[in-house]
C-alpha cells in the first residue's frame, strides 16, 4: 500500500470512529483510538507497521503543536495565582505515583531496575487526549489550565528521570557510555539545550506574530517551527516536549498578539490530533495483552490508584475549589506516547532484556487510552456544572 492511501485510510477510520463515539456519548478520542485498533496490525491489517513508522513525522508535527498548544495556555499573568498550588499537586501525585508503581512491582517480584523503570514511566500522563478532550468539552474557570500544567510537569519530570536513573543504572554513579561525565551533568545539559532551542523558536514567534499580516500567514511559520523545533530536539537528544512547551510560553507571554497563534492552528489542529490519536490506536499490540498478566495488571492498578489518591492528597493541600479536587485525579489517567516512548528507550539499552517493558506498557496504554478519556471527559463536565 502507498503511503497516500494510508493515509487516507487512517483519516476516515479516525473521523468516522470519533463520529460513532460522539453518538453513544463517548468522547471522540476513545472513537479515534478504537478506529486506529481496528485498522491497525492487531485487526485488520490495512495500515502495516512499516506504514506506520513512514507517518512518524505527523505524529512528531502532532506532539510539537500538543507541547505548544500546552505552553501557550501558561501565562504569567493567569498561572501566578495557580502555578504554587498546582506545582503541590505534581509533586504529591507524581512522587507517590512513582512510589506506589515502584514498591508494588518491587513486592511482586520484579528486579529493581525493573520496577524502579516502570514507576518513572507511570508517571508519564497522555497530553494528546486531554488536549483533545478539552477541545471538544471545554472547562469553565481556569480548571484546564491547572490540568495541563500538571500534565506538563508530570511529562517533563519523567522524561528528565528517567534519564538520570537509565545513566546511572548504565554507567553506575561516575560516567556515561561516552565519556566520564557524570549523568546529572548529561541530563542538565540536554535540558538546557531543550530550554534555548524553545525560547529561541518562541522569540521567532513572537517576531512573526507581530509582522505577519493575517492568520493564515503565520500559520505557515508555526508549523515550520514546531518542525525545526522538535526535529533538532530529536537530532541533539534533548527533550522535543520541553522546547516546545517553552516556545508556547515564551510566545504567549511576550507577545502583543497572544491569540494569534492559537487561532491560526485553529483550521489544522483537529485533523492533526485525529491522524495522531488514530496512529496511536493503530500502533497498540493487542497479542501482547494475555503474555503481560499479572505483572500488567499490578501496573495499571497501582498507577490507577497513586493519580486519583496522589491527586486528592494534593489538591487538599491547596484552595482549590471542591470539584476541583474531586476530579483532577481522574482527568490525569489516560498515558500513550511519552510512555510508549520511554519503554522503546529503555528496551534499546543492555541493561533490559528485549521484550520485557514494551508489552506491560502498551497493554497499559490500551487500557488508560480507552477509559482516560473517557473519565477526563467527565472530569470537564462534572467541573462545567459545579
Amino acid at each position: 500500500m502507498n503511503i497516500s492511501l494510508a493515509i487516507g485510510i487512517v483519516f476516515l477510520a479516525g473521523a468516522a470512529g470519533g463520529k460513532l463515539a460522539r453518538y453513544v456519548k463517548l468522547p471522540s478520542v476513545t472513537g479515534n483510538l478504537l478506529a486506529g485498533i481496528l485498522v491497525g496490525p492487531s485487526v485488520m491489517g490495512l495500515v502495516s507497521v512499516e506504514e506506520m513508522y513512514q507517518l512518524a513525522p505527523i505524529n512528531e508535527l502532532a506532539l510539537g503543536v500538543i507541547a505548544l498548544s500546552i505552553g501557550a495556555e501558561l501565562h504569567w499573568g493567569t498561572m501566578r495565582k495557580l502555578a504554587k498550588d498546582a506545582a503541590k499537586v505534581f509533586m504529591v501525585e507524581a512522587l507517590l505515583t512513582l512510589v506506589l508503581v515502584f514498591g508494588s512491582l518491587y513486592l511482586f517480584g520484579l528486579p529493581f531496575r525493573y520496577a524502579l523503570i516502570f514507576g518513572v514511566i507511570s508517571i508519564a500522563t497522555a497530553p494528546g487526549a486531554i488536549i483533545a478532550c478539552i477541545r471538544e468539552t471545554p472547562s469553565k474557570g481556569d480548571f484546564s489550565r491547572v490540568l495541563l500544567s500538571v500534565v506538563a510537569m508530570d511529562n517533563l519530570f519523567s522524561i528528565t528521570l528517567f534519564g538520570i536513573i537509565i545513566s546511572f543504572m548504565q554507567v553506575g554513579l561516575a560516567a556515561t557510555d561516552t565519556g566520564n561525565t557524570p549523568a546529572i551533568v548529561m541530563a542538565s545539559r540536554d535540558i538546557g539545550i531543550a530550554l534555548l532551542l524553545g525560547i529561541g523558536a518562541g522569540v521567532f514567534l513572537v517576531a512573526t506574530s507581530h509582522k505577519a499580516k493575517s492568520d493564515t500567514r503565520i500559520l505557515v511559520s508555526v508549523l515550520g517551527v514546531i518542525l525545526v523545533t522538535v526535529g533538532l530536539s530529536n537530532q541533539w537528544g534533548t527533550p522535543a516536549l520541553l522546547a516546545a512547551i517553552t516556545a508556547g510560553t515564551v510566545y504567549i507571554n511576550f507577545s502583543g498578539k497572544p491569540q494569534r497563534i492559537s487561532r491560526s492552528l485553529m483550521n489544522v489542529e483537529d485533523p492533526i490530533l485525529l491522524v495522531f490519536l488514530t496512529l496511536a490506536g493503530a500502533k497498540l499490540d493487542l497479542s501482547v495483552l494475555p503474555a503481560v498478566g499479572q505483572i500488567g495488571l499490578v501496573y495499571i492498578g497501582a498507577r490507577f490508584v497513586a493519580k486519583l489518591v496522589g491527586s486528592r492528597v494534593g489538591t487538599a493541600l491547596t484552595k482549590f475549589p471542591m470539584s476541583w479536587k474531586r476530579n483532577l485525579g481522574r482527568a490525569l489517567t489516560p498515558q500513550a506516547g511519552v510512555a510508549i516512548g520511554l519503554a522503546i528507550i529503555a528496551e534499546q539499552k543492555s541493561i533490559f532484556a528485549p521484550d520485557t517493558i514494551m508489552p506491560v506498557v502498551l497493554t497499559a496504554v490500551v487500557v488508560f487510552e480507552l477509559i482516560g478519556p473517557i473519565l477526563v471527559r467527565k472530569a470537564l463536565c462534572d467541573v462545567d456544572e459545579a
